[in-house]
């Protein structure tokens, strides 16, 4: 693969002119836009694509191709040098994390597709899939399934289940959110994202943690979607 080539740029284009030609070209390419063979066309060119962006994005990369491609010599034309480079699950979901957090939301969904298409049992890229979703506002049922994949292999992710008592409150399935955050605060009930102050009863009248029911969790207070949107303030840091 020369990746000049593949983003159908010249080898002494700018920083820039790659950033532009990948982002057309990605935009061209995206495997959303097609059904059928064509999509299978688009997701090969797509992962192309990437890998090319990838490649001449870091200037040691792009000296390192360059300096591999053999010189011209006299009569003859310079061969493309083929210089495959298998990616890993986690090379995708390096790159997927990187254009989420560039903004580039199309790419970051598609690459971490391809990511739990090689590895479906690494939790954190179930969990980035439903960050990535939930940032794009759609289906918040699809965000529900990629943290619920999340939490089945991850039992014990506790942002995970908070997340998930938040979406499914906003769907109006309480009986699972409150599953989920009482999940939470099993898992781990100091920590910081859950350190919401109970509401105070009348005077006189006593809690069942001070009670003394040893062992036994309080019962979510009655205000739970308020409470739940405190959590999620609290884990995204816009609370």
């Amino acid at each position: 693969m020369n990746p000049f080539t593949v983003l159908e740029i010249s080898p002494d284009a700018s920083p820039d002119d790659i950033k532009a030609a990948y982002h057309r070209l990605a935009k061209r390419w995206h495997p959303d836009r097609y059904t059928g063979d064509e999509k299978v066309e688009a997701e090969n060119r797509f992962r192309e694509l990437a890998e090319a962006f990838s490649v001449l994005k870091d200037p040691a990369k792009r000296l390192t191709f360059q300096q591999q491609q053999p010189r011209p010599q006299a009569g003859s034309v310079a061969l493309e040098v083929d210089t495959p480079q298998e990616r890993t699950s986690e090379d995708w979901a390096v790159m997927a994390k990187a254009a989420f957090e560039e903004g580039n939301n199309d790419q970051a969904r598609a690459l971490i597709y391809y990511a739990i298409r090689m590895d479906g049992e690494k939790p954190q890229y179930h969990s980035l899939l439903a960050s990535i979703l939930e940032k794009e506002g759609g289906d918040l049922r699809a965000v529900v399934k990629a943290l619920e994949t999340a939490v089945r292999l991850a039992p014990r992710d506790v942002d995970s289940h908070i997340r998930l008592a938040l979406h499914f409150q906003t769907l109006g399935m309480a009986a699972r959110s409150q599953r989920h955050l009482q999940a939470a605060r099993e898992i781990s009930p100091n920590h910081p994202k859950l350190r919401t102050p109970l509401p105070k009863g009348p005077k006189g009248t006593k809690t069942q943690a001070a009670a003394g029911q040893k062992g036994k969790l309080p019962a979510p207070p009655p205000g739970l979607l308020d409470q739940l949107k405190d959590l999620w303030g609290r884990l995204t840091g816009k609370g």
